[in-house]
């Protein structure tokens, strides 16, 4: 939600894998402010994670006063942008009871929820310019867990998959096809029941990942519509 002065909210939630924050009008989050890069951070959530990434902006993010590049979120966490100040909340039931510099503020805002699962959209985080435009779409079918059945297109030229901190692999597609490479975690996370090599390995349709406990079959979806 946004806390503007006075005491007024609107409510923001994280239901997309990115939601980007800065000045520019096509932003999830606008803050119109002179001090806000024109796309100043996102918040990007992989399975039950949501980190705070600074997209190079002119004068930083801060989370609980100290800039940061990318930061692990956690409930409460009080981030600065550009001078306006958000605030996340892992349960959207929280309250948050503003302090009076907070109402001095023209626009607070308050994440008011963390996305647990893996949405309809993949993960954007910088990748190969090169981009494959093929008939079909590519996806992660879920295997297991709550979120069975639920598919992942693969539409960006990285899509990162996993638990920060536990196994994440991220998944790259360039002119030479798609691949997959481990990317965090003490152990790999599989392809077709064996490690994944340090190096990645190519994935086709058919192929199952294992990543974070989770499993996932590459699947190909097929083009609807035109």
């Amino acid at each position: 939600m946004v806390l503007q002065a006075g005491g007024k909210t609107r409510e923001v939630r994280l239901d997309r894998e990115r939601i980007t924050i800065g000045r520019r009008a096509d932003n999830d989050v606008c803050l119109p402010y002179p001090a806000v890069s024109s796309e100043h951070a996102a918040v990007v959530t992989v399975l039950a994670d949501s980190f705070l990434e600074d997209l190079d902006s002119t004068n930083g993010t801060l989370v609980n006063g100290r800039p940061i590049t990318r930061h692990l979120l956690r409930d409460r966490d009080r981030i600065d942008i550009g001078q306006q100040e958000l605030v996340y909340l892992e349960d959207e039931s929280g309250v948050l009871e503003p302090t009076p510099q907070q109402l001095g503020r023209f626009h607070t805002a308050v994440f008011g929820e963390r996305v647990d699962t893996l949405r309809s959209q993949p993960i954007a985080t910088a990748g190969s310019p090169l981009a494959v435009d093929a008939p079909a779409t590519l996806a992660l079918r879920v295997l297991t867990g709550p979120l069975t059945d639920q598919d992942v297109p693969l539409v960006q030229d990285e899509t990162v998959i996993g638990r920060a901190g536990v196994q994440v692999a991220a998944i790259r597609r360039s002119v030479d096809g798609i691949r997959v490479v481990p990317v965090e975690g003490k152990v790999p996370a599989s392809l077709n029941g064996l490690p994944l090599r340090a190096e990645g390995q190519p994935l086709v349709p058919g192929d199952v990942l294992e990543i974070a406990g989770t499993k996932l079959r590459l699947i190909v979806q097929a083009k609807t519509g035109g």
